[in-house]
């Protein structure tokens, strides 16, 4: 497999991630290491990333981010960070595992196939023969979203907001060197931005969905109930930045 490295925004982690299930991912698989960002968490995160990568000095780093930026800050702080490092891929997963490790493998593989390809979106698409759970409310109400934002991009996508995406480097700087109008609707901006790249219809020969084997929702997620209404607020903003 080409090498990878995986962003994983943190932010008060300490009791919650998964660090056992990481690190014998770590011993078993070669060409993947991971980032871990801190984004000015308020407990002990820093203490426990930093564990992390005492045992594993050359697969794992830890970036401190001395305030909180939000997940769009912390993933885009991440990628910019290793994105002059000798990687063939680098991508996110969040930090809870609805996404398992193995995915990476099967999202690599993607792009491995498809030299094209500039980035690839996991996609959780329920279907026979797979494994995805999803709180039924949460789900409905994804979809909502997720129609509206392919109406705002004019693009087939599914699962825009899905949290496993990887991307070939050498794109990474363009993607990730500006700021994001939204911190947690940033995957509709790289949509934009690589709308803007390559036009509308090209577009579609460089990114592709791959539905996921399994993800499964966490309780504990960390977007407020009221975030819903600031969201129509931040998709009408990428709309009008975006649009031309």
């Amino acid at each position: 497999m080409s090498s990878v490295c995986i962003i994983v925004p943190c932010y008060n982690e300490a009791t919650r991630l998964p660090v056992d299930a990481f690190l014998s991912y770590i011993r078993q698989t070669e060409n993947v290491n991971f980032c871990f960002v801190d984004d000015g968490s308020s407990d002990a995160t820093r203490t426990v990333l930093e564990t992390m990568k005492a045992q594993y000095p050359d697969c794992i780093d830890a970036l401190i981010l001395p305030r909180n930026q939000g997940k769009a800050g912390a993933v885009r702080s991440g990628m910019l960070h290793c994105a002059s490092r000798p990687f063939d891929y680098l991508g996110f997963l969040d930090a809870d595992l609805a996404t398992p490790l193995t995915a990476i493998t099967d999202l690599a593989a993607v792009l491995d196939a498809n030299p094209a390809l500039d980035m690839v979106m996991g996609s959780r698409i329920k279907f026979l023969g797979v494994d995805i759970r999803r709180d039924p409310f949460r789900h409905y109400v994804g979809r909502v979203i997720a129609t509206i934002i392919s109406n705002i991009l004019s693009l087939p996508v599914y699962d825009s907001q899905c949290g496993a995406k990887l991307f070939r480097r050498a794109t990474v700087t363009g993607l990730f060197d500006e700021s994001f109008i939204s911190p947690w609707l940033f995957d509709v901006e790289l949509l934009a931005r690589l709308i803007q790249k390559h036009g509308r219809p090209e577009v579609l020969a460089h990114v592709a969905e791959y539905p996921l084997r399994q993800w499964i929702e966490q309780s504990d997620s960390r977007i407020s109930s009221g975030y819903v209404f600031k969201m129509w607020y931040e998709l009408f903003r990428i709309y009008q930045t975006y649009r031309t």
